[in-house]
């Protein structure tokens, strides 16, 4: 790896505080929309160079690489994306997920409170984090991880966070991955109101206990296509209906639950990875209701068209994976749910 050679190296002087000054193409873009990214040594003296262990790629990204081939290519791949584009962003997905790593350099002008030598995960989109690999490890089919070796820029704006002392890092990293989706239901959840789930996943289990801190656990029904996903002991506790049902054949996802022809549910919140659920997610609220989207197969058109053309009077919200204090509050939903704490640790029972 390069980047230990470089330690008390010059900083360069300057560098945009969202990392404009990375984009490599078009000029124009920020490096989220980026075609290509600008990963080299030395940083700048607002930046902050980690040596990375770990990705965690994100689950609709991961399941996209597992379907398109081998899955003893998936390491062959991800290498060729971060060589030809700077950063971990499948165009497929137009997503990337996160990492773990420790702090090798840290510019005098970062304003991340983070020190050298300390192991943190980035809380930003690996589609936005200038990223240079020597060597992919391994790969964990079940967990969506990639073990490598290289180093990853983050620049001003990028959210970032020490690893708790209590998890495993790898816990960790998945806590981290989908921590802006209990923040957001946090924020949209009422007194009262019936909630669906859609997505038995990370995102979805950290979904139903921040819905549980507000509603009881008969208003509370998740449901996944995958009827083992639904054994998951942690589900049982949160809510109390539990069915199996195919988001992408809405009108079968509609019969399989029973809903009303002018849904049933105050807030509905699509926690999948697969793309083509929107509709299904739509007709499950009521007039009036909230859907949050927090899948990064969703696309903004589909979901918006598929509202005026059912003609659906409802709040569409687009997950934001920021929210103040989001990664402190999912931790601590981990810590309060035992079953969450062993679900995200891999501990069975």
């Amino acid at each position: 790896m390069r980047g230990p050679a470089l330690k008390n190296a010059e900083f360069r002087p300057g560098g945009h505080s969202f990392g404009a000054h990375r984009v490599l193409e078009p000029k124009s873009a920020l490096p989220q929309a980026a075609l290509r990214l600008d990963a080299s040594l030395p940083i700048f003296e607002n930046e902050i160079l980690v040596e990375v262990k770990r990705l965690h790629v994100d689950s609709a990204s991961f399941r996209q690489l597992r379907e398109s081939g081998p899955a003893e290519s998936i390491a062959s791949r991800v290498a060729a994306i971060v060589r030809e584009r700077g950063k971990m962003h499948n165009q497929a997905t137009n997503s990337g997920g996160m990492l773990i790593g420790k702090v090798l350099e840290r510019g005098p002008m970062a304003q991340a409170a983070v020190e050298v030598g300390q192991e943190v995960a980035t809380l930003v989109s690996l589609t936005l984090t200038p990223l240079h690999l020597d060597a992919v490890r391994s790969v964990d089919l079940e967990r969506g991880e990639v073990d490598v070796d290289g180093y990853a820029i983050l620049f001003g704006s990028t959210v970032v966070a020490p690893l708790p002392e209590d998890f495993s890092s790898s816990a960790a990293l998945r806590i981290f991955d989908v921590c802006g989706a209990p923040a957001w239901v946090q924020r949209l959840v009422k007194p009262g109101d019936h909630v669906l789930i859609v997505g038995a996943g990370n995102s979805g289990l950290l979904a139903a206990a921040a819905a549980r801190e507000t509603i009881d656990r008969d208003a509370l029904h998740l449901v996944d296509v995958s009827s083992a996903a639904l054994e998951n002991p942690a589900l049982g506790k949160l809510a109390g209906r539990l069915s199996a049902a195919d988001a992408q054949d809405p009108i079968g996802f509609a019969d399989a639950l029973g809903l009303g022809e002018l849904g049933d549910y105050d807030l509905v919140i699509n926690a999948c990875n697969a793309p083509e659920t929107e509709a299904a997610s739509i007709l499950a609220a009521r007039r009036g209701g909230r859907v949050l989207f927090f899948n990064m197969a969703t696309q903004f058109q589909r979901a918006v068209l598929t509202a005026e053309g059912l003609g659906r009077d409802v709040m569409l919200y687009m997950g934001n994976g920021y929210a103040e204090g989001h990664w402190q509050y999912a931790v601590e939903l981990a810590r309060r749910h035992s079953g969450l704490r062993r679900h995200f640790e891999g501990i069975g029972g």
